[in-house]
């Protein structure tokens, strides 16, 4: 048999199921034209807590080179190669250690190479111990078959592979990817309901103007813009008013009338002219007057002009005014909206609402996004339907906010209503929505993957309960589902290797 041809095998095998996976080699026969029969190949997929082992070997004959072994090793932690180490590789028949391999370093990131030569025929017990900066950790290989002679291991039997998703680990070392056991978890009871972004209380003010005016172009040159963050009691905006009765230049020249009147009666009040009382009067009178005025927002200066200040700290949504143009008393000018906390309105039915009053919280996604927030507290639940809808609001902070959120922004929230199921679940984000139908994908070799369609039941912030489609133990893709998606819609079922 010839190395040569074993070594090219090796280099065009693609992945192959769990555990164990004997493939068959009469295409490359008919390729090179000998019409002789290739020695097979095993592919082996484990997990422990540390790496995943995916292992691609052919067929062990005694005293012969038959190829090389292809040794993948993926970090759990955080499913990325392993880029340096040493992996030691022992054959074990009857407790003796009968032969050891060093690697002393990976031939490139996440695949070490050895073509060990085994000099006894036997079944043996394979260890690959791996020492990383990255990760120590221990793989065992329950049975390896190491045959006499060339020709009994052309004669073994060879177990076709059941086909599958491809997608290589050259391409799952470079996206975010992760995959996890399967297990049982509980599951809160929730109801999905539309949702909106609003602002709370307070967290959202109008600025008016106070009176008919012009906003003068040099005085509102660096006046803020839409998306600029104000300070409290920052100017927004200064005015000159025009006449109108009763207007800001009848009250400021009111203050400063009473202003000298009561100078005056200090005056006389202090030569004994006038009693105690009418200066009290004068006093008062002046009191009435400038509180008349800051209610209309004060002067700057010395001129006759009227400064419009911002009455909360926050950023600028809308500013609806041009520097030099004319402005009508109640014109709104300008919109500031506090965007360190927001509110999630959530539209709920009447009967589902009452269940909410114990909530802890809810989760929510927003318009074309699919992450998941959380909120703070519950605020309040409506007592008084919609008529449009039939439904009542029942309000969640969202505290720390940050900007995140647009106030009128849709959502789609998940609020707990008590108690739990247990079952089988996965992260919400293995779930995927192909069509209508909600699917995930299960690794059943280190490079092989399958769909299965889902059956569901309880959906909480975290996890989605599966009543069907899936079993204890799968490793389904948590991360990165939607690039194995891709690769299926791609025609990458089986479709082709890669070379070591």
């Amino acid at each position: 048999m010839n190395a040569k041809r074993l070594q090219a095998k090796l280099e065009t095998l693609t992945a192959g199921t769990i555990v164990v996976v004997l493939l068959a080699s009469a295409c490359n026969d008919a390729e090179d034209g000998l019409g002789e029969p290739e020695i097979g190949a095993v592919v082996v997929t484990q997990w422990n807590d540390s790496t995943e082992l995916f292992l691609e070997y052919p067929y062990v004959v005694a005293g012969e080179q038959t190829g090389n072994w292809a040794v993948h090793l993926t970090d759990m932690e955080d499913f990325k190669p392993i880029r340096s180490g040493t992996l030691t590789v022992s054959f074990v028949r009857d407790q003796v250690t009968a032969e050891t391999f060093q690697v002393d370093a990976p031939l490139r990131d996440g695949i070490f190479i050895l073509d060990p030569v085994i000099q006894q025929p036997g079944v043996y017990r394979v260890e690959l111990e791996l020492t990383s900066p990255q990760v120590n950790s221990r793989h065992t290989l329950g049975q390896v078959r190491v045959y006499s002679s060339v020709e009994e291991a052309l004669a073994a039997e060879v177990v076709e592979d059941e086909g599958g998703i491809g997608f290589l680990k050259e391409q799952q070392w470079v996206i975010p990817f992760a995959v996890h056991p399967l297990e049982e978890h509980e599951v809160q009871r929730t109801v999905r309901a539309p949702a909106e972004i609003v602002p709370p209380d307070g967290a959202l003010v109008e600025v008016s103007a106070l009176v008919d005016g012009i906003a003068p172009a040099n005085e509102n040159r660096d006046a803020p813009s839409v998306g600029e963050r104000v300070r409290e009691g920052q100017i927004l905006v200064v005015l000159t008013p025009t006449a109108q009765g009763g207007g800001f230049a009848q009250s400021r020249g009111q203050v400063e009338r009473l202003q000298r009147e009561v100078e005056r009666s200090e005056r006389l009040f202090a030569a004994g002219a006038i009693a105690g009382k009418r200066l009290e009067e004068s006093r008062h009178d002046l009191e009435i007057a400038r509180a008349e005025l800051d209610a209309i927002g004060g002067v700057t200066g010395g001129v006759y002009q009227l400064s419009l200040r911002a009455p909360i700290s926050g950023v600028i949504a809308r500013r609806s005014f041009l520097p030099g143009g004319r402005v009508e008393a109640g014109e709104p000018l300008f919109t500031i909206v506090d965007p360190a906390t927001a509110w999630l309105r959530v539209q709920m039915s009447a009967a589902t609402a009452t269940k909410v009053a114990n909530s802890s919280g809810a989760t929510f996604t927003t318009e074309d996004s699919d992450v998941v927030f959380h909120t703070s507290r519950l605020l309040s639940v409506g007592a008084v339907l919609n008529p449009q809808t039939r439904t009542v609001p029942v309000v969640f902070e969202v505290a720390e906010a940050g900007g995140l959120f647009a106030f009128g922004q849709l959502a789609q929230a998940t609020v707990p209503i008590g108690g739990t199921v247990k079952g089988i679940a996965v992260p919400n984000q293995a779930i995927l929505d192909d069509n209508g139908t909600p699917v995930a994908y299960v690794q059943t070799g280190g490079e092989t993957f399958a769909r299965r369609i889902l059956t569901l039941g309880e959906r909480d912030g975290t996890r989605t309960q599966v009543l069907a489609g899936l079993t204890l133990g799968e490793m389904v893709v948590t991360v990165g589902a939607y690039q194995v998606r891709l690769a299926s819609l791609s025609g990458g079922d089986f479709a082709g290797g890669h070379a070591h």
